[in-house]
């Protein structure tokens, strides 16, 4: 069971403080090596900020603590959820519409655990077995949002080329686009393919997702290696959602989407 987030903070950096102290290092030296500003690895240490995953296997390398950080932080962390993405997932089941944008994979909520398994391994290599299947669990426990009884109204918009791509394996990637026909049938999933065709194509800046939730702004939410981001400044929410709009535009309508997908599994 994971520990609450305040106390896992409070605890992380408790443990951060001693091992820093230990290495005879100032958190002014820490937070250049990392790199952070003092005032953050202040926070940290303090319990009032949380960290990420690359920050936390950086500050392992600059102690020379043998992953002591990033082990101590999953044993605090064990909901299968990584820390910066919470809000994101909790968004997810806040939202009455999530619109999505992903230029080289099928996004979280579309995920078979076959194909879940293959990416989360790919970006975390010095996981162990039961660390993956962790978080592969947890990716798929986010699905149940769409089979909800009020589920979103989601609309994902998809690149051809790397849905071509036999991620995993043959097998694999056949089994997670005969996945997204179904899920395509959905009363309240909408998947669009920009064409490998397309020429002008307004999504070469990168993946994002748009939330509507109820009584509040719209969010913004980007994400890179390192963390995610969610931002609800209303120009930045308008510019993205232009984007979206265009994309959709560059899409192929939804029964050709879903024709597109099924060529493509012939291919395969």
């Amino acid at each position: 069971m994971a520990v609450k987030r305040d106390a896992a903070h409070k605890k992380f950096g408790q443990e951060l403080r001693k091992l820093r102290e230990r290495a005879g290092m100032t958190q002014a030296e820490l937070a250049t090596a990392i790199p952070l500003s003092q005032s953050q690895v202040s926070a940290i240490e303090r319990g009032d900020k949380g960290t990420t995953d690359g920050q936390i296997r950086r500050m392992d390398e600059v102690l020379t603590t043998d992953g002591t950080l990033a082990r101590r932080w999953e044993a605090l962390n064990r909901s299968g959820i990584a820390d910066w993405f919470k809000d994101m997932a909790e968004l997810e089941r806040q939202a009455s519409d999530i619109w999505q944008y992903h230029p080289l994979l099928i996004p979280g909520l579309l995920q078979t655990e076959d194909y879940a398994r293959t990416i989360i391994r790919v970006g975390r290599p010095h996981d162990s077995d039961a660390q993956i299947e962790e978080q592969v669990q947890a990716r798929i426990a986010r699905q149940r949002v769409l089979s909800s009884e009020h589920p979103p109204w989601f609309v994902v918009v998809l690149d051809e080329p790397w849905l071509r791509r036999p991620t995993g394996g043959r097998e694999i990637m056949k089994a997670q686009l005969e996945h997204l026909v179904d899920v395509s049938t959905w009363r309240r999933v909408l998947i669009q393919v920009v064409p490998a065709a397309t020429k002008l194509h307004p999504g070469l800046d990168g993946a994002f997702q748009l939330f509507t939730v109820p009584d509040r702004d719209s969010v913004l939410y980007t994400e890179t290696r390192a963390g995610g981001y969610p931002l609800d400044r209303p120009d930045a929410v308008d510019d993205y959602t232009r984007v979206f709009s265009e994309l959709r535009g560059a899409s192929l309508p939804e029964e050709a989407s879903r024709d597109l997908l099924k060529k493509i599994i012939g291919d395969l």
